[in-house]
């Protein structure tokens, strides 16, 4: 619980004697990340009267001085504030509630099998059987809330008038056809795609309005990014999931189920795991270029067109790459990069998708100094500092690498409000200082401090890196098994952990591939744009025999431009450890 208190010492004792004398009147703004927060409780602690705020997140109530306010909100931390006589005007920020850890122990975790989560089920109230298999809630990367049938209220019409109560954002729609009501979650109500149900393993269509409140041991309600994972495009709009006390029954008397409709899931799969894969949107100017014939043709094209174009940085990486993989002209790639580091000197998005080619060229040395024009650029995003720590690393000055991220941690531990690897959210930068250090160990000199104990990780890593921080997109695993995963960078993304990251700067995030998994996982993503006509330039690279002596990874950089879902990005075997665009 976080307190503030207004107050000094005299106005306290002050008013310990007057509190109970004269009424006045609290009023303020209660806000979340610059957002209003309506239907916020705010009461005077120790007592039963209170007030909520209203759809502007705004509220006032009578108190005497001295009083306790406290503003609370689910999923929220719970703030105090003393009242003090002078201060009429009370807005309150309000953050996550986020459970603060003294110590963070990363361990392998083994992945249970189906048998051993339906043994766990009874007890488990996090698991909940679908026709994909029993989801476990603390596993899912996506939003998913479960609610046990005990705590539904047998009131209304049918068991969905029983959810409002524990998903508020649910409509229902039985004007269309009272026999068959329709229910949207409401941010996702403008696709005016329904929501599907899956019931003990058979997924519907059509409202089950027929099981009884009484009848429902479990129901969980998986949200947009989740259901599209698992479900293909008729999950668009949601999934209810529906467990009944006769299935469980019949569980627990041992009658052989396995929660996972195989037929259903390998038709899924068949339509969303093959998938076409993403083709950025080609631009005006290149399509122009479909009319040369000759490189001398080609430079004809360039030369009517730089006036037009050449205000935009990607125009000339556009150009740079067409010169070098059409026409074989190395001397005019390399010009044409050269010119944009020059002329977009000062934009640090530009540099970074400019250090990513010149990476994916092997020019290590000239990403290294995009890197450092990118950190003077933004001194305070950690990701500049990851980022030039390991273009150091890629030139063999290793020494170089350790010592900026040491310094790094230190300065963010001293100077910054969330301190280094709170939430995790450093956990990229512990996991590449480390990796270095064992690769190269007794190589160099560790300066105090900086050494520790290294943790055991998966020899299958996977980075994903965007060179803008304002893009929106999901990625989707698909396992050799054929499940399916989802992780999403989006403004609407609540985790605790990528929130802390967002706000440190950080723009990339690190996979490690299970290593009881062998064989090809396939990887998906949806792009959601990043607020302007400007592409994103998404880095992959994969590590195999991640951290041993016969470390190898291979680098992969694609050009996201124009919204499109559910598409191909590359696949990754972890048996022949090839990584195949």
């Amino acid at each position: 619980m976080v307190r503030i208190v207004i107050s000094i010492t005299f106005l306290c004792v002050f008013f310990f004697g007057t509190s109970q004398e004269t009424k006045i009147t609290i009023r303020g703004k209660v806000t979340h990340l610059g957002q209003a927060l309506p239907n916020a409780n705010v009461v005077i602690k120790g007592t039963t009267v209170g007030t909520k705020t209203d759809a502007k997140g705004k509220y006032n109530i009578e108190v005497y001085p001295g009083n306790l306010l406290a503003f609370t909100y689910l999923g929220m931390q719970t703030i105090e504030v003393a009242v003090d006589g002078v201060n009429n005007v009370l807005d309150i920020k309000l953050s996550e509630n986020v459970d603060e850890l003294d110590e963070v122990v990363v361990k392998k975790r083994k992945r249970k099998s189906q048998k051993e989560l339906l043994a766990d089920y009874p007890t488990n109230t996090n698991l909940i059987k679908s026709s994909w298999g029993i989801m476990d809630k603390d596993r899912t990367s996506y939003s998913i809330r479960v609610i046990e049938g005990k705590n539904l209220m047998p009131a209304g019409t049918d068991f969905l008038d029983a959810l409002l109560v524990w998903v508020p954002n649910i409509l229902i729609d039985r004007v269309t056809n009272p026999l068959d009501p329709l229910v949207y979650l409401s941010q996702y109500a403008s696709t005016k795609v329904p929501v599907i149900y899956d019931v003990d393993g058979f997924v519907y269509e059509q409202a089950p309005t027929f099981i009884s409140v009484q009848d429902i041991e479990r129901v969980a309600v998986l949200t947009r990014n989740g259901a599209f994972a698992r479900y293909g495009s008729r999950g668009a709009g949601g999934v209810i999931i529906i467990n009944t006390k006769e299935q469980t029954r019949i569980d627990e008397l041992g009658v052989k189920r396995i929660y996972n409709n195989s037929g259903l899931r390998d038709s899924i799969y068949d339509q969303l795991a093959i998938k076409p894969a993403y083709v950025p949107e080609i631009p005006d100017y290149i399509k122009e270029y479909s009319l040369a014939d000759t490189e001398e043709r080609a430079n004809q094209i360039f030369e009517n067109q730089k006036t037009r174009f050449t205000d935009s940085p990607y125009y000339l990486l556009d150009l740079s790459q067409y010169f070098k993989d059409t026409w074989g002209d190395n001397k005019k790639s390399q010009a044409l990069l050269d010119t944009m580091a020059h002329q977009f000197a000062l934009d640090a998005i530009a540099l970074k998708a400019l250090a990513y080619r010149y990476e994916k060229l092997g020019f290590s040395e000239n990403a290294l100094q995009q890197y450092l024009a990118i950190l003077k650029l933004k001194p305070r995003d950690a990701q500049s500092h990851r980022d030039l720590a390991n273009a150091y690393d890629e030139i063999g000055n290793y020494q170089k690498a350790i010592h900026i991220y040491s310094r790094y941690e230190l300065a963010v531990n001293d100077l910054d409000s969330v301190p280094f690897d709170k939430y995790g959210t450093d956990g990229l930068m512990t996991t590449e200082r480390m990796n270095i250090i064992k690769l190269n160990a007794g190589k160099f000199f560790l300066e105090s401090g900086s050494m520790e104990e290294s943790t055991s990780n998966p020899e299958s890593r996977v980075l994903f890196e965007w060179n803008n921080s304002a893009a929106e997109f999901e990625l989707q695993f698909v396992d050799p098994e054929k499940y399916y995963d989802s992780w999403e960078y989006t403004v609407e993304t609540k985790e605790a952990e990528l929130s802390a990251a967002i706000l440190k700067g950080y723009s990339s995030k690190q996979f490690f591939l299970d290593d009881d998994l062998k064989g090809e996982w396939v990887v998906n993503v949806s792009y959601f744009g990043n607020g302007s006509q400007d592409p994103t330039y998404l880095k992959v690279t994969t590590f195999f025999d991640y951290g041993t002596l016969e470390q190898r990874k291979a680098t992969k950089v694609f050009k996201l431009a124009g919204i499109k879902e559910d598409s191909y990005l590359c696949r990754i075997n972890t048996d022949s450890k090839l990584f195949i665009e």
